[in-house]
């Protein structure tokens, strides 16, 4: 299934809200019960100063508090350093075990910049 009828179908979820990121950090658990098919994933990050660079991945897990893995093709191309990101990608939510949070590592100089991960996904019903 694909994204269709943006209007009534499509939930925003808020994964990573937008924060200041300076340290290596992971999001709450997010429930994808209620969500079906193609979702689009998207980053957007600002420059993160200087050589600051942003890893950042979708992991999932069959429980809120378990223990989570990446999810094949669920990582953003890491940033470049002091350089801003705005990338999607896609992943099927219908494939992915329930729960997912998202992973940020920073690496590289001093300095922080913000960023967030939002997704649309189509509800089941």
């Amino acid at each position: 299934m694909t994204i269709q009828n943006l209007g009534s179908k499509t939930t925003a979820l808020d994964l990573l809200p937008n924060d200041v990121v300076a340290a290596t950090a992971v999001g709450s658990a997010i429930d994808l019960k209620g969500y079906e098919g193609s979702a689009a994933f998207i980053l957007s990050a600002e420059a993160g100063g200087s050589g600051i660079t942003y890893a950042v991945k979708i992991t999932e897990c069959s429980t809120s508090g378990g223990t989570y893995s990446d999810v094949t093709d669920g990582a953003f191309t890491t940033t470049g350093a002091n350089s801003a990101k705005f990338e999607k990608i896609y992943l099927n939510v219908s494939t992915l075990e329930r729960y997912i949070k998202v992973s940020t590592t920073v690496a590289g100089g001093t300095g922080a910049g913000a960023l967030c991960v939002t997704a649309l996904v189509s509800s089941k019903y």
